[in-house]
């Protein structure tokens, strides 16, 4: 099932996105999910919990509607990245376009198996933890699976 988003970046990042999709050989919205997976796999940002979500500043630059398509796993984790680091898509975007875009292209690029760096692996873990529910996000495999391919 695939999910459609819209978002609004300055053209110069959204230039930026699309030269390197392309340099890199995958489609803009799978750039851009592995782009901010490979930023919080370094937890490039600080976790913000009991704050507002944050959205770019107004200013006199023009902005362009950016169109992303998402798988289920990808769009939850989107919104999760949103939770935890308490930023607008947009913003989430342009953070890692001005923290870390360089490095992961670098890294994706000189990396034997390039799939390392790409969003996908994604789950959910529903339980009770001291009787009360609980929600955990799991990025990547789970220990017991990873464990099993060893």
């Amino acid at each position: 099932m695939e999910f459609e988003t819209t978002t609004c970046i300055v053209p110069e990042y959204h230039e930026l996105l699309l030269t390197y999709a392309k340099r890199c050989d995958l489609p803009v919205s799978k750039f851009v999910i592995s782009l901010i997976n490979y930023a919080a796999s370094l937890e490039k940002k600080k976790k913000k919990p009991f704050k507002n979500i944050r959205y770019r500043k107004r200013s006199g630059k023009e902005w362009e509607r950016m169109h992303l398509c998402l798988s289920f796993h990808e769009y939850e984790f989107l919104l999760d990245m949103k939770k935890l680091w308490k930023m607008s898509v947009a913003l989430l975007i342009e953070f890692c376009i001005e923290n870390v875009l360089e490095e992961f292209v670098e890294a994706l690029l000189k990396e034997e198996h390039p799939y390392s760096y790409r969003f996908m692996h994604y789950t959910f873990d529903f339980s009770s933890v001291y009787g009360m529910p609980s929600y955990r996000c799991i990025w990547g495999l789970p220990p017991e699976i990873v464990a099993k391919t060893l």
